[in-house]
């Protein structure tokens, strides 16, 4: 629902229109055209009355407060004056490669037969959609103007280095388009969103450096994707501190995968309001929070998957260093979390959290309360299969004042003899030394648990230990491996040890060519070998997250298949020019990747 309008963007709305004057009882005096009502009448409500002249005739229309009464007097007063061009955009400034949706807001008493825009001020139409989209590849301002044809009259509105595309070294305000790394470094020295319509790539080996207490906030669209390039993650950082990137009311395909996130003062990563994110294969160090997850931090969300990532050495003065969920039933699969500190070590799951934790390697956390635990549950019951769970300190796994989650097929090991917890259902837990290769020397951040090895000696008690389930199996079809490097999604190398770099399980994947394109373009799939002979679903969104074309639903396909596009939806009706997305859904991972349609 859009916010009720206000008197300063009615006023800049109508007032670039036409000739617009917004008068009230207050400088009413001496002007007549009251339309045969009394001086008495409109002001013995109560309400302050709105009143727009129009035009160098003084036509007047009023309508009484509250504001959001006044919008459709002007509607008409402005129908009145004629057939008039206008347009805005989502934004007007930042850095290249700069992407800006447009949107026509001109009127035309009798409806608007043709559009022309000249979008870069060369004087030649770039496109004749309402609504275009446009990608500005070089520096420099631009010129933007709209031509509008009805019943045979044509008026223009042309605006005078109405954007400007400037490079890296300052970022504040709205931002979308494409971050590549040999535009960057990017450094932001305000709070930057990326608004609702608009979206951002971010390319592998990108740097972004934020100054002091400044934010990244997406209420649009955020893919920070560093998986082609393995070894060039994209980097997150600060020389100070800086708060985050937050995820709030955005229900688009969301991707943060090899990025490396560290020196926030609050959580790396907030997600609110329904948000979707996939958070895949990153590294979360260094963070220091409150009363959130100094790593994750998740409200209200259940679309969120987190997944082979390392969260290490964070802290939280008041809560955990690790994940923190309130009332966000989310996916967990596959991560290392290790020491981190705060007054529950690794994770918080209040409110309604049913979370699925599969797969995960959480170990020598610390936990800062006078009676320390791991994971503190509240009014939730998250599920725990698969892990392993210890450190060395004395320490309780688990503190649930009102029940215990499920667990089953976990090691859960802290020194204290026997299986102490009363599981409901509790099936293949063990209490042993999970015997990893070379972990941290001790318990929390004082300790690197980012270059340690978790993998498992191969006499680990926890080897083809998990859940017997085929579905459990690892990458090899052997027996799940508790912890993060068993299961379909098994990490193959110890994340963020120089001598063994990030190397994610190999996913299956999408390449779009060309891009962008017009009129069409090549979708192909490469599919894993965990993925081939079973079912596949490939899907294109737009920018809205609104389903356009279903390529494939839930069909088996060979490996390396190739589809074409050419820009229609499911009804066969063309699609504007713009962004879209193709979403490969596998039995064993999740890919996006974005494309442009040029008309």
């Amino acid at each position: 629902m859009s916010a009720a309008p206000t008197f300063e963007n009615l006023w800049v709305q109508y007032s670039q229109i036409a000739n617009v004057y917004f008068v009230s009882q207050t400088n009413w005096t001496g002007h007549t055209h009251y339309y045969g009502i009394g001086a008495t009448g409109p002001f013995s409500n109560g309400y302050i009355p709105m009143f727009a002249v129009i035009g160098a005739g003084n036509v007047c229309f009023y309508n009484d407060n509250p504001i959001n009464n006044v919008e459709a007097a002007l509607n008409l007063a402005i129908e009145s004056f004629g057939l008039a061009a206008h347009f805005d955009s989502n934004i007007t400034n930042g850095p290249l490669d700069l992407g800006v949706q447009f949107y026509d807001s001109s009127i035309a008493p009798n409806g608007i037969d043709s559009w022309e825009w000249d979008l870069d001020g060369d004087g030649i139409t770039d496109s004749n959609e309402q609504d275009p989209f446009f990608l500005y590849t070089e520096l420099g301002n631009y010129d933007v103007s709209l031509t509008i044809t009805s019943d045979g009259e044509t008026v223009t509105e042309n605006l005078i280095d109405y954007i400007s595309v400037t490079d890296a070294s300052s970022v504040s305000g709205n931002v979308a388009g494409i971050w590549r790394s040999e535009y960057g470094p990017y450094t932001i020295t305000d709070d930057v969103t990326i608004p609702a319509d608009g979206d951002l790539t971010i390319e592998p080996g990108v740097e972004i450096f934020t100054e002091t207490d400044k934010q990244i906030t997406v209420n649009g669209i955020l893919v920070a994707d560093g998986s082609e390039r393995e070894n060039e993650p994209i980097i997150f950082s600060s020389d100070t501190t800086w708060n985050g990137i937050k995820f709030s009311d955005t229900q688009a395909e969301n991707l943060l995968k090899n990025c490396e996130i560290s020196m926030v003062s609050g959580s790396a990563i907030s997600i609110e309001n329904d948000s979707y994110v996939d958070i895949i294969g990153n590294i979360f160090t260094e963070n220091s929070s409150a009363s959130t997850g100094a790593a994750i931090d998740v409200s209200s969300s259940d679309n969120v998957f987190i997944s082979q990532n390392i969260i290490a050495n964070n802290t939280s003065s008041n809560l955990t260093g690790g994940i923190a969920c309130i009332d966000a039933s989310i996916e967990i699969s596959n991560n290392i979390i290790v020491n981190n500190s705060g007054t529950y070590g690794a994770f918080s799951f209040k409110n309604g959290s049913d979370a699925l934790l599969v797969n995960n390697t959480i170990a020598n956390n610390e936990s800062t309360n006078p009676t320390p635990y791991e994971i503190f549950i509240f009014n939730a019951m998250p599920i725990f299969r698969n892990c392993i769970i210890t450190d060395e300190s004395d320490s309780t796994a688990f503190f649930a004042p009102f029940g215990l989650p499920e667990c089953t097929y976990t090691c859960i090991y802290d020194g204290t003899p026997g299986n102490q917890y009363p599981f409901p259902g509790a099936i293949g837990n063990i209490d042993q030394d999970p015997l990893f290769n070379a972990p941290s020397e001790g318990v929390g951040v004082e300790y690197d648990g980012l270059n340690a090895d978790w993998s498992l000696q191969e006499v680990s008690p926890c080897i083809d230990a998990g859940d017997p389930d085929p579905i459990y199996n690892d990458p090899d079809g052997t027996r799940n491996d508790m912890g993060a490097y068993g299961g379909p999604n098994a990490l193959t190398a110890q994340l963020g040890n120089d001598d063994n770099p990030i190397a994610l399980v190999s996913h299956s994947n999408i390449n779009v060519y060309p891009n962008p394109f017009n009129p069409e373009t090549n979708i192909a799939l490469s599919l894993s070998s965990a993925d081939l002979e079973l079912p596949v679903t490939v899907e294109i969104y737009n920018v809205k997250g609104q389903l356009v074309k279903t390529v494939l639903d839930n069909q088996t396909i060979q490996n390396n298949a190739k589809f074409i596009w050419n820009g229609t939806d499911n009804n066969g009706t063309s699609t504007t020019s713009g962004l879209y997305f193709v979403k490969l859904k596998t039995a064993s991972s999740t890919s996006v990747v974005k494309m442009i349609l040029l008309k």
